[in-house]
């Protein structure tokens, strides 16, 4: 595969190694379409190869903003992601990329469990379509994915990395407690570095 925005794959398409065994083990409906987790206004769905349209015109209207990841719009490098993170749902049931949608369908953005590159350690992604802005969903989603991570899979731990001007989602990771461990270097970027102990998030919630 090139080089993909979302998911760190080999060249030859298999996810790297080092992903908890637990994630391995888990049984967690990751198939394209299927509701993967639920809440009160939204829905978390595996990404079908009719999101394509969808997806690039996301990519399109975010990629001006500060994002560590790249913004393909082609519909041939939007396919490739898609391909690739079938294959992570196969291999890693459990972590993936997902698209959001209200109860009424209306696409909201993308959230995504990925494993870092060369690493045990497991990131948190949110990408809102701007339409959804201001309306409380990263929050909604975020929790979500914090649920999956650690009363699913049972990690001990999540990271996130946010572009060190993204003010709003720095907002978010302290809202649920995530530890600012200082800047590092993240995609070959800048960026602030999170992490949130499966012992924080249960006190908290």
């Amino acid at each position: 595969m090139s080089r993909l925005h979302a998911v760190r794959l080999s060249t030859d398409g298999d996810a790297h190694n080092g992903i908890p065994p637990v994630i391995a083990a888990a049984s967690v409906g990751n198939a394209a379409g299927l509701v993967t987790s639920q809440s009160k206004r939204m829905r978390l769905l595996g990404l079908r190869f009719e999101d394509i349209p969808r997806l690039s015109s996301l990519f399109a209207q975010t990629r001006m903003h500060p994002l560590l990841m790249e913004s393909p719009t082609r519909f041939i490098d939007v396919a490739a992601i898609v391909a690739c993170v079938h294959r992570l749902y196969a291999s890693s049931p459990g972590l993936g990329v997902w698209r959001a949608e209200a109860l009424d369908g209306a696409f909201i953005g993308l959230f995504s469990l990925l494993p870092v590159d060369g690493s045990d350690e497991v990131e948190i992604h949110v990408r809102l379509a701007p339409e959804a802005w201001g309306r409380w969903y990263a929050i909604e989603g975020t929790y979500l994915l914090c649920r999956q991570a650690f009363d699913v899979l049972g990690l001990p731990r999540l990271f996130g990395y946010c572009h060190p001007t993204h003010l709003r989602v720095r907002r978010i990771m302290s809202r649920f407690g995530f530890r600012d461990l200082g800047v590092c270097e993240h995609r070959h970027q800048l960026a602030h570095r999170y992490e949130l102990d499966a012992s924080k998030w249960r006190e908290r919630s």
